[in-house]
């Protein structure tokens, strides 16, 4: 891990065992719950359980996407938020591992079913999977959001979307950062190919299906944060005052989403 993001991990909370109990205001008041998915995390067991990395090779999603996590968790619970990780260090979702959608094997589908498992265990209000983007055009840098559209709660979905990317945004802009919104897309219509032909939905986000995906039970949204192949992006990221503003776009989307409500 580079020394800088080594320091800057070390200044937040490193851990949330039983998750982030948030001061509420009244006693008889029932925080609102927030998950916070960091995406990617572990060795290779399951294929590229990096994410993206950094043209130079010394930054990685899966240490972003956690670093984020943490400082936003920092700031949810200020504001008055219950805040869960479904990872607080390098490491899978799914341990020990089990077979969460009981098709007979443990893999990678099971990885990710386990963050949504984790989410509604946790009964969360939202679901937000946080990621960085990568491309094989340099110049393709800024921020953008997905939400999946085959979900009874899809304007919810879109609307935490939104808010969320405009908010990063946002946050980005005021640190002097000339963040760039990429805009909001389904998830259907992402390039990546999905496991299964028949089934084009993200698996964190997407509807239930037997022996395949456990789903949501709440809105949920998918957030790219910035580019990892993007030199200007990744030069942002390397610095404590970036990723601090992305954390509070971040806490700050979510605080709209529920219109200023900490509690239930």
């Amino acid at each position: 891990m580079r020394p800088l993001l080594a320091t800057v991990l070390s200044s937040v909370l490193l851990a949330f065992p039983a998750g982030v109990s948030a001061t509420t205001r009244h006693h008889q008041e029932t925080p609102l719950i927030v998950v916070l998915d960091p995406g990617h995390g572990g060795v290779m067991e399951y294929g590229n359980e990096s994410g993206a990395v950094s043209p130079d090779g010394t930054l990685l999603e899966k240490d972003m996407t956690l670093l984020i996590a943490k400082l936003a968790a920092v700031d949810l619970q200020k504001m008055g938020y219950r805040v869960y990780l479904t990872r607080t260090k390098d490491q899978h979702v799914n341990t020990p591992p089990r077979d969460w959608n009981g098709d007979g094997k443990i893999d990678k589908v099971d990885e990710l079913v386990a963050r949504a498992v984790f989410a509604n265990q946790h009964h969360a209000d939202v679901f937000i999977p946080i990621h960085f983007d990568g491309s094989s055009d340099p110049s393709m840098r800024g921020t953008h959001g997905y939400y999946c559209p085959a979900r009874p709660f899809w304007r919810s979905n879109l609307r935490l979307a939104t808010l969320l990317t405009s908010h990063v945004v946002s946050a980005l802009q005021k640190a002097h950062y000339p963040d760039i919104n990429r805009g909001i897309a389904t998830d259907v219509s992402d390039v990546s190919p999905q496991e299964w032909p028949d089934y084009p939905w993200f698996l964190q986000l997407g509807p239930a299906r037997s022996h395949r995906i456990v789903a949501t039970t709440m809105p949920g949204a998918l957030i790219e944060t910035l580019f990892m192949s993007n030199p200007m992006d990744v030069a942002a990221m390397r610095k404590p005052q970036i990723d601090a503003a992305i954390a509070q776009g971040y806490a700050d989307g979510i605080l709209a989403y529920f219109n200023g409500k900490t509690s239930k």
